[in-house]
């Protein structure tokens, strides 16, 4: 109904599309089996394919706005950014099913916004990445593109990466990020020398009841609580790293030994530190143990969860528990400088040992980005920034 010549094609062997009006045909092969298909549809509103199946169900092509853009022109070219629908910010909706063996199962679509971009030939020499960048123009990631001949999508789940927790022995209900809010994203796709812009909008569920006012009022919530998070895994991290600093300078000395003794004892403290921070019950995940990070992860699990105005308790809940995390900061700072450390250090120094060094917050994000997979840093501006301006997160590469 939008492109003459987008054809769909259902045959005893599966699905066939053509974008040229018929004169050529290429099967369909994102995960549809070759089956019989017997009815196709275009949904008016979601401009999706609906596919009927013969024994096999329906399967649903998610958005043909791409392919619909797909011309001979396109498909001649090198490169070329194909548009996406804008991706609506679907409710919050957590369900519990307990389903009988005959119950229908149909995998929704990802709560996602898609880029989408195709390339004649498969991508073999040189970077092709993805850089995107804030209102302001200033970057906030870089991350890898697909590299496969033809149509390529890209998921970006409008969220930022998970909160870091620091270790402890029970679970915390800080599993996703915060959503960003709707608005237009940037976007550089730069392959070897050719740089290619874009962007994509997000818009708010238009089911959504809530005003814009306790939109903005969650997200800055939630926000402040995820910095609130990582604040507290680095003094926690860092508090770590000096115990553990101290223990191993101690390992290699006689227990009598005065400086060995002072070593033992400043470890204890910096271990007794971190356990008045988190949980380090021995009875496992759902002891039920909450220290400060278990706290500030229920109410942010609590915050992130909802897209409405936060309740009163939350707003005076996190307004408490900032306050404990600042008093913990001023403790860690006290103990990891002044006058004790200073003499424990000398002394240190005096017998040919490496000093204690206290682990730096730009030391510390490097060692998160590379302990696993793909992480964005987001920094205190920047976070800021999401609420009065759009900024583009992690696009990841399917």
């Amino acid at each position: 109904p939008v492109n003459p010549d987008l054809l769909f094609l259902g045959t005893e062997f599966g699905l066939y599309i053509s974008v040229d009006g018929g004169a050529g045909w290429a099967r369909f092969t994102g995960d549809l089996p070759m089956v019989p298909v017997h009815d196709l549809d275009i949904h008016p509103r979601e401009h999706d394919l609906i596919v009927g199946t013969h024994g096999r169900g329906i399967y649903i092509l998610d958005d043909l706005t791409p392919l619909r853009a797909l011309t001979q022109e396109v498909v001649d070219s090198k490169f070329a950014l194909l548009p996406a629908r804008d991706a609506v910010m679907v409710l919050n909706s957590p369900t519990f099913g307990f389903g009988g063996d005959d119950e229908f199962v149909g995998r929704n679509p990802p709560a996602a916004a898609s880029i989408f971009y195709y390339q004649s030939r498969r991508h073999i020499f040189g970077d092709l990445k993805v850089e995107v960048y804030d209102a302001d123009g200033e970057l906030i990631t870089t991350l890898p593109g697909g590299k496969r001949k033809g149509m390529n999508r890209v998921d970006w789940p409008m969220r930022l990466k998970a909160p870091k927790l620091p270790a402890a022995t029970s679970l915390a209900p800080a599993f996703v990020g915060p959503r960003v809010p709707e608005g237009t994203y940037t976007y550089k796709v730069k392959k070897g020398k050719q740089t290619y812009e874009g962007s994509v909008s997000l818009v708010k569920d238009p089911r959504a009841k809530h005003s814009d006012e306790d939109r903005a009022l969650q997200q800055e919530l939630a926000l402040e609580l995820y910095a609130l998070l990582e604040r507290l895994t680095y003094t926690v991290d860092a508090a770590t790293d000096l115990r553990d600093q101290a223990r191993a300078r101690a390992d290699g000395m006689d227990e009598r030994n005065r400086v060995a003794r002072r070593l033992n004892d400043f470890a204890d403290a910096l271990e007794e530190f971190r356990s008045a921070l988190v949980s380090t019950s021995e009875a496992g995940p759902i002891s039920g143990d909450e220290k400060l990070r278990e706290k500030l992860a229920n109410v942010y699990g609590a915050v992130t969860g909802y897209d409405g105005r936060p309740t009163r308790s939350q707003i005076d809940r996190t307004v408490v528990l900032k306050g404990q995390l600042e008093s913990a900061e001023t403790d860690f700072g006290a103990r990891s400088s002044g006058r004790d450390f200073d003499t424990l250090n000398t002394q240190l120094g005096g017998r040919g040992l490496d000093e204690l060094v206290v682990m730096t917050r730009e030391a510390w994000k490097q060692k998160q980005e590379k302990g696993g997979a793909t992480r964005t840093t987001v920094s205190v501006k920047q976070l800021r920034r999401l609420l009065t301006g759009p900024v583009a997160l992690p696009l990841l590469g399917l």
